[in-house]
């Protein structure tokens, strides 16, 4: 997962700077003499590609390709607990409502600020008039305590917890050139580090 955070981050410099971009080469974590061999040949002679893997001196490119036509799948409805990290933010907030439409039982709303986000209270009253019960909770999901207690008062709740969705994450675009080390940890400590708590935490359940 770390390498395709790195991998992602070669692909925003290749849209933010293109005259810049030179590629990216995916080696083995022990390369070969023929993975260093078929590196230099792809440095000294490059063709058309500029996203390739090396394996065992091989060259790797992706492609898409037509999918089988697939028996349409059931359509999903919400019950038990929902739980919607950075459920008070605009997304979050519309997921909410679309849930609740599909007749989800009980939603648990995460923010850093809880019944304090911009939102959050007028947000609550207007689901629990479409036959919710809403929770709101102050939970930062990057950090791994107030998670794991958050997930552990869930566990006591008479609805059990059905589904998570991940809308967490910091508002703001900057521009790579302008990006600081700390607004990259910011940005990352929301989403990457979130969902990293939440897989390690209920990795092992059946949501």
């Amino acid at each position: 997962p770390e390498h395709g955070a790195t991998w992602g981050m070669g692909r925003v410099i290749a849209l933010e700077r293109p005259d810049t971009f030179g590629g990216l080469v995916d080696l083995p974590a022990e390369p070969g003499d023929a993975d260093l061999a078929a590196l230099l040949k792809q440095l000294g002679a490059p063709g058309p590609e500029d996203q390739l893997a090396l394996r065992g001196g091989r060259c790797f490119a992706r492609r898409l390709v037509h999918a089988s036509a697939e028996p349409k799948a059931p359509t999903w409805s919400p019950r038990g607990t929902v739980l919607i990290t950075g459920g008070t933010g605009a997304l979050g907030a519309h997921l909410a409502r679309w849930l609740v439409e599909r007749g989800a039982e009980h939603l648990v709303l995460t923010s850093r600020r809880g019944e304090d986000a911009p939102g959050a209270k007028e947000l609550q009253a207007s689901l629990q008039e479409q036959g919710a019960r809403v929770t709101l909770a102050a939970c930062d999901v990057a950090e791994r305590d107030a998670l794991q207690a958050l997930l552990t008062t869930l566990d006591a709740d008479e609805a059990p917890l059905s589904a998570v969705i991940h809308t967490a994450g910091v508002v703001g675009m900057t521009p790579l050139e302008d990006l600081t080390p700390e607004d990259l940890a910011n940005a990352l400590a929301a989403k990457v580090s979130g969902a990293f708590n939440l897989h390690h935490l209920l990795g092992e359940r059946e949501l």
